[in-house]
């Protein structure tokens, strides 16, 4: 599924509308009230958090958080489940549903309008014509971190030439070792209509291996022999064995372990000071072979899950504070959504790459929000919110990562700050465009509406 994007939407900070003595406050450096230095450290945080080290689901409940996550409503799509048999309506819906971006297709990378004959060359790729009556189901493994894309296109589109922050055809990434189902081609050959855990889109055909259901699915079921826990680890570079060189994995990619002796070499090194993994890699006929790679013992990956713990969920988001905000993990990057859900992955927690699903998801523990709810009511429920829990807005989410004085403050992965400022009480826009520490209560959701006020859903993820 497609990522929430904020792109007509800025963050305003109104220094009258929630922060204790905000009268008496000046703009840092950050050009961010309300935020000082030791705010940006995780270990700030921790000290402040109740029971810090407490786990808040053991491993049969994040199980089970993952099962219900593939549950009706709960966001992520089962393909395991899906039909044998592929019918021209079905795929042609997915097709439809892969198109959809909330991003228009305006302008060229190089500032030229998308001219109508451009828009016909994108669409003719995508051989609608030649869809079959019907097919047999056909799957695969990313062998990569890959672009998923809502046209089979590396062609670069925006909106408008100011506003290159947000690429059109963008529609998220796919991991290394995810399974897919295989489609549809496009006329050149040179993509794949796949449906993922998150939905419909294309992709490079040379990033996915294409194997038998079985093979597929028993690799996604192995037990992970190494979690990322850091924001990007690679594995061990090696001419021997140029498909698993140096491979990006982002927080939360599992990997099984790779049946290997201690210290018995690996692609022309020993496996004696790194970690022995197996990953998916695809053979010169574009079918499903696996290999093993390297991750060094220094790199930050951990034997498991990690415990779901308030300290661990803040080491974790402030591993990612300071990354350039990344629409659909653009920019090796990741947005809102993305940032919430590689936190908990990293935990065996899933949550969809969505602010709305992350909202709204049956797999997760909501406080709902309505029109009918007061001011004084949202204030109180964000006053007893606890570390990690997510407030959702329209096209945005946001994690609570503790309060000062009473007042909550949030990470967050985004484009923008706008505030007044305390000392001329004009507006005053910061791009920050970035992952950051902010507090929460004088935030806008729009020139009139406070962000508490806009509020759709308080997650509990870790309550259940």
């Amino acid at each position: 599924m497609k990522h929430a994007v904020h792109i007509a939407a800025a963050l305003a900070f109104s220094l009258a509308g929630g922060v204790a003595g905000a009268a008496a406050l000046t703009v840092p450096p950050s050009g961010v009230p309300a935020l000082r230095e030791e705010m940006l450290s995780a270990d700030f945080w921790i000290r402040r958090a109740a029971s810090p080290n407490a786990v808040l689901l053991n491993e049969g409940q994040a199980a089970a958080q993952r099962a219900a996550a593939y549950a009706p409503g709960g966001g992520f799509i089962d393909i395991a489940k899906l039909p044998a048999t592929l019918t021209q309506a079905q795929v042609a819906e997915w097709l439809k549903q892969a198109s959809q971006s909330p991003v228009k297709l305006a302008v060229e990378n190089n500032g030229q309008p998308a001219t109508e004959a451009v828009l016909q060359e994108l669409r003719a790729n995508t051989a609608v014509e030649r869809i079959a009556a019907s097919a047999p189901a056909r799957f695969g493994l990313s062998v990569r971190r890959t672009a998923m894309r809502t046209l089979p296109s590396e062609r670069r589109f925006f909106a408008a030439s100011d506003q290159r922050d947000y690429e059109s055809l963008t529609a998220g990434v796919l991991f290394p070792g995810e399974p897919v189902l295989i489609a549809h081609r496009s006329l050149d050959g040179a993509w794949l209509l796949v449906v993922t855990t998150q939905g419909p889109a294309w992709v490079k055909s040379t990033d996915v291996a294409e194997g038998s259901a079985q093979a597929v699915f028993a690799y996604a079921a192995k037990a992970p022999g190494r979690v990322v826990t850091g924001d990007h680890v690679r594995t061990v570079y090696t001419p021997e064995a140029p498909d698993v060189s140096e491979l990006d994995l982002d927080m939360g990619v599992a990997l099984p372990r790779a049946d290997v002796e201690p210290g018995e070499p690996v692609n022309g090194a020993s496996s004696v000071a790194s970690w022995p993994v197996l990953l998916p890699v695809r053979q010169a006929d574009g079918s499903l072979a696996f290999r093993s790679a390297l991750v060094r013992r220094s790199a930050d990956t951990a034997a498991g899950y990690l415990p779901a713990t308030r300290a661990n969920i803040l080491r974790q988001a402030f591993k990612f504070l300071g990354e350039r905000y990344g629409w659909g993990h653009q920019f090796n990057a990741r947005d809102c959504s993305g940032l919430i859900s590689e936190v908990y992955r990293s935990m065996g927690i899933l949550l969809q790459h969505s602010s709305a699903i992350q909202g709204s998801s049956s797999a997760l523990k909501h406080r709902l929000f309505s029109e009918k709810d007061s001011h004084a009511d949202r204030v109180k429920a964000l006053a007893q919110a606890q570390v990690g829990d997510l407030v959702v807005v329209p096209g945005h989410v946001l994690m609570i990562i503790g309060h000062i004085n009473g007042e909550p403050y949030v990470i967050q992965d985004v484009p923008y700050a706008v505030f007044k400022d305390p000392s001329s009480g004009q507006i005053r826009k910061t791009k920050l465009n970035q992952v950051s520490v902010t507090p929460l209560l004088p935030l806008y959701a729009d020139d009139t509406k406070l962000y508490v006020d806009a509020m759709t859903s308080l997650v509990h993820v870790t309550q259940r």
